[in-house]
């Protein structure tokens, strides 16, 4: 055989096995069970328990084998610990060649088979193992392997607990002693007790302290006065004792000299220590020490728990005056009797048994802590946590079990409390360690984003920040530093998490760091975690809906107010009740409806407050404000009574100006008034009105006057057809356009009723029957859209129709009148140029053949009077061209094609007189015209301001168009010599009138132009100032 490896920190491993105590305590119980169990579940005849010392194994239990111990050589355990983390089998050990010359394989009674589970404590390290052991081959299945493995760990637990059981008994035990060891000191020694309230500085004595002071019972004492009977020289040392064992938990133990309430001076020791909010401590006249009976007897009795001295049967031997006192109860009544027979503990017989339970454990050496419920006085239950210590003497033996409670009824009612808040607000809870990161939820926080717990696992707190909204990571991050530097006491933070539908909720944590570590860090926090989601959503919702009233109440057009209902104060306003009033807010705020209400409406607003004390609300009414300025302005007020949160009543209203509506009214009224006026004065117009049917509602004095009937005979009594000839009706029977079929009355008032109002000439039928012509409308009458009557106004036009004939015939006339004026404008035309042309060929034959004669005066005049004729008569014949060629056919042009066509035939003159010129015209642009005309009227604006340039600077002459409406104006501004206005404006466009001197001016150019323009339907407009320039704008039709 090989022999083992001990070299994987086997002194670690022994260091630890050495911890436990009783590993030769192996004829236990609880692991005897264990190794039985094992060679049932697994088929082997052995099973045995051990821990590996340093020189031999230590059997804990065994089942089927006497062997105790066996050398490490020899060991298959020590083989098995090399690898505490798994299962160790051997199934045949005599095919193994690190076991087939073990001793224990050669025998007889031969290890064929091992299995071993090393038991492993939470450092890692392998104390032993449990073993399975036969003399024959095995194989064990899965299940039997976990199987083992599971009993190897509860093994280890009983060791574990055995281990912890002996070292709490160990310290108990000395605690106990120590406690002995106190209450004998305190025997032997004076020494009071005190108790100091931090919050109050109130403070608590015993009677001894008392005595050590010299003073009685009843003596006013606290932290002050108590100081002051200290030395002066040691008044600084006591008084820092305490500070630093209030700011810093530090204890104190000082000697100090103390001069008492009779002078006497004394020496004392005062001890201290803090205990949550107060400092309770020992005091003590070291000049003469008292006896140890008396202050054990102080303490004793002047503790806040409940105290008592039981024998081991049970016997209540010694009881404090503060259990006697809760219960109402006196030394006789329990002393001596058995602790459960006594009267706290006859709440019931199951609070009985459990103290009996309780009693033999302390008996057994334990201490025993538990929470009961116990009488008071008049049998009142009160909770208390209670103990039951045992008290040993040298030998270890309990003597003595003192039973000791401290009441926790307001722990125990805020527990539960606390416990229904969170089950009834349905909140989830939440434990954080800042630290480490480990975080703990209950069932509800999961279930508020849609998880189980267990969906959530592993958690910490990266879960609750998977789950945030990141934009609300930051504000929390900042509220969680404000308690961890202390300057908030509790994290609030409202926030949205993801639920598991995958839609945002919202919730509200609210927690508190608990507990620091020493160097004021954080170690836990704990909280709850509410679901806030709908009331987030009515917030908004509220929100939204505040948000609109008040758009509502600051864009209403009607004024509103809040007002005091006791005092009439405005409260609040909108801007549109102030508009009128002249008032700022802040001045209508200081104001009550009284003060802007004049005396003579007083008794409309009691009826108002009358009504809203009986209905809620008061009626609409009418009255009028005062403005700022003393003048008044009519209101229409309605309104209604409400409560504030409080109770206090409050009146809403709403006031309208009505200024407009009275001036309406007013004006309403007036034109009522007039219209009647009208009607009754329209002696030569006929209005009648009728009702959807037909029948007659109004009928004027112009109608009576025309008709020849009374307004009586018709009204309400006749329709219209009585004033038609009945063959003008049926004439018109079929006149609507889709063919429907209209007769009588309808026939009259067709095209109205679809919404047309129509004129037209129709035939009146007076009362005689005559019957005569008038131009007749007829309208619908409407009310809320609804046609509830037509209304037929009619004139006679008899002398209109005679007017028309004679017309008719005047305009015949004119018309063969220009006719034959035309004709004869175009029979002068032809002529004078006939005469013209021969008096010019004349005078050009005679030039040729007696050339000196045209160097006479007179020959020269009648050469140029010859040139005046022939230009007179091509003038003439434009402006009679341009008369009579209005309907020529108008049609699109673009404008700068036009101007550029001009501008390059011209540029020959542009360029002899340097002028610049500028278009500025869009290629887009084009006008309605007549494409000569358009021509003619830009060659003439370019030419005039080539010809009047001025020669005192260079010439600039700029093209361009704007749009205004339907038309396009074009601009021609030049920089020439310009116009005076002033004198020459009236006559600009008139024929032969010029302004300037230039060889080339005839004054036809501007009367052509303007007529040309106005022909196709636009004008001309100009501005000029003398030696600046001119600019000339022409409105041309675009569409």
């Amino acid at each position: 055989m090989k022999k083992p490896d001990a070299a994987f920190n086997e002194s670690k491993r022994i260091t630890n096995v050495d911890t436990y105590h009783n590993l030769d305590a192996a004829d236990q119980q609880d692991f005897d069970f264990l190794t039985a169990m094992a060679v049932q579940i697994c088929g082997t005849k052995i099973s045995l328990i051990s821990m590996v010392t340093a020189d031999k194994p230590w059997i804990l239990s065994h089942h089927g084998w006497s062997i105790q111990e066996t050398s490490n050589a020899f060991s298959f355990s020590v083989q098995a610990l090399k690898n505490p983390n798994e299962v160790f089998v051997v199934e045949d050990a005599r095919k193994d060649e690190r076991f087939q010359d073990n001793p224990g394989v050669a025998r007889d009674s031969q290890v064929i088979f091992y299995a071993s589970v090393p038991m492993v404590n939470k450092n890692g390290i392998a104390l032993g193992s449990f073993c399975l052991v036969d003399h024959e081959p095995k194989t064990l299945t899965e299940e039997q392997l976990k199987l083992l493995q599971n009993l190897s760990r509860q093994a280890l637990n009983l060791l574990e607990f055995r281990k912890k059981r002996i070292e709490y008994e160990s310290v108990n035990k000395k605690s106990e002693q120590n406690l002995i060891l106190l209450e004998e000191t305190q025997k032997t020694n004076k020494i009071g007790a005190w108790e100091l309230d931090i919050t109050t500085e109130k403070t608590y004595w015993t009677e001894e302290v008392y005595a050590i002071h010299d003073v009685p019972m009843d003596f006013d004492h606290n932290k002050v006065n108590a100081i002051e009977f200290y030395h002066p020289n040691d008044k600084a040392l006591i008084f820092d004792a305490i500070t630093n064992a209030i700011e810093n938990n530090q204890r104190f133990d000082v000697t100090c000299r103390l001069i008492t309430a009779k002078g006497n001076l004394k020496w004392v020791r005062s001890t201290g220590r803090k205990s949550g909010e107060k400092l309770i401590g020992s005091f003590q006249d070291i000049s003469e020490f008292k006896k140890n009976e008396l202050k054990f007897q102080g303490i004793f009795n002047s503790s806040v728990s409940f105290i008592g001295f039981l024998n081991p049967d049970g016997i209540l031997l010694e009881v404090n005056e503060t259990a006697l006192n809760m219960a109402g109860l006196k030394t006789n009544d329990v002393l001596g009797k058995y602790f459960w027979d006594c009267y706290w503990w006859q709440i019931s017989e199951q609070t009985k048994a459990e103290l009996k339970t309780n009693f033999q454990k302390a008996l057994a050496g334990q201490v025993v802590m538990y929470e009961v419920a116990i009488w008071s006085v008049n049998q009142t239950p009160i909770t208390f946590l209670f103990s039951l210590k045992p008290l040993f003497d040298d030998l270890g033996n309990v003597i003595y079990v003192i039973p000791e409670g401290w009441p926790i009824q307001e722990i125990v009612d805020t527990r539960w409390r606390n416990k229904s808040v969170i089950e009834g607000t349905n909140v989830g809870t939440w434990e954080w360690n800042v630290q480490t990161g480990e975080t703990v939820f209950n069932k509800r926080w999961a279930e508020i984003i849609g998880y189980s717990l267990e969906e959530l696992e592993p958690i910490s707190i990266d879960t609750w920040m998977k789950f945030a909204h990141p934009d609300d990571l930051i504000e929390s991050s900042r509220k969680l530093n404000l308690c961890f530097d202390k300057k908030a006491e509790f994290y609030e933070m409202e926030a949205r998490m993801r639920h598991k539908d995958g839609r945002w909720i919202w919730v509200f944590d609210r927690g508190k760091v608990f507990e620091w570590m020493e160097d004021g860090k954080p170690l836990k926090m704990y909280g709850t975690h509410q679901d806030i989601t709908l009331r987030k959503e009515k917030e908004l919702e509220t929100k939204y809906q505040k948000n609109i009233l008040d758009a509502l109440y600051e864009l209403s057009p009607i004024g509103i107010s809040l007002n005091d209902y006791e005092t009439g104060k405005y409260l609040n306003v909108n801007q549109k009740l102030l508009e009128p009033s002249g008032y700022t807010k802040e001045e209508f705020l200081s104001l009550s409806y009284w003060d802007v209400t004049p005396k003579e409406y007083e008794a409309k607003e009691q009826t108002a407050l009358l009504q809203m004390e009986n209905s809620g609300q008061y009626e609409p009414f009418e009255k009028e404000y005062i403005r700022k300025n003393g003048t008044r302005y009519p209101v229409l007020l309605r309104g209604m009574l409400i409560e504030d949160l409080y109770g206090k009543k409050l009146i809403w209203s709403f006031i309208q100006d009505i200024s407009k509506e009275k001036e309406t009214e007013r004006n309403l009224h007036e034109a009522i008034n007039r219209l009647h006026a009208i009607l009754k004065a329209s002696t030569q117009v006929s209005i009648i009105a009728t009702d959807i049917n037909g029948t007659i509602t109004l009928f004027n004095s112009g109608s009576e006057r025309m008709l020849g009937y009374k307004s009586d005979e018709l009204v309400g009594k006749h329709t219209l057809q009585i004033l038609h000839p009945k063959e003008e009706i049926e004439g018109q029977e079929l006149w609507a356009d889709d063919g429907e079929k209209a007769t009588g009355f309808q026939s009259l008032v067709h095209k109205a009723r679809q919404g047309i109002s129509t004129t037209k000439e129709w035939s009146y039928k007076r009362k005689d029957g005559s019957i005569f012509p008038v131009l007749h409308s007829v309208t619908a009458i409407r009310q809320d859209e609804k046609i509830i009557g037509y209304l037929g106004v009619a004139a006679d036009i008899t002398e209109l129709k005679t007017a028309e004939s004679k017309i008719k015939s005047l305009l015949a006339e004119k018309l063969e009148q220009n006719n034959r004026l035309q004709n004869f404008a175009f029979i002068v035309s032809h002529n004078l140029r006939s005469h013209s042309s021969g008096i010019s060929g004349l005078l050009d034959l005679l030039n040729d053949e007696s050339p000196e004669l045209f160097q006479n005066e007179m020959m020269q005049l009648l050469v140029r009077g010859g040139d005046n004729l022939k230009q007179t008569v091509e003038d003439l014949t434009e402006v009679v061209k341009v008369n009579l060629n209005n309907s020529e056919k108008k049609s699109f042009i673009g404008l700068r094609n036009v101007i550029d066509k001009n501008l390059e035939s011209l540029s020959a003159q542009i360029k002899d007189s340097e002028t610049t010129v500028e278009n500025l015209v869009e290629k887009s642009i084009t006008v309605i015209g007549i494409a000569a005309y358009l021509n003619s009227i830009v060659l003439n604006l370019i030419t005039n301001a080539i010809k009047y340039c001025s020669k005192e600077r260079r010439s600039h002459l700029k093209i361009y168009t704007q749009i205004e409406n339907k038309y396009v104006i074009l601009n021609f501004e030049d920089n020439g010599l310009g116009i005076d206005l002033n004198k020459h404006g009236d006559k600009l466009f008139g024929m032969y009138k010029t302004f300037h001197k230039h060889h080339d001016s005839r004054g036809i150019g501007l009367f052509i132009t303007k007529n040309q323009i106005e022909s196709m339907g636009g004008k001309i407009e100009v501005e000029s100032k003398v030696n600046e320039g001119t600019t000339f704008r022409i409105y041309l039709p675009s569409e």
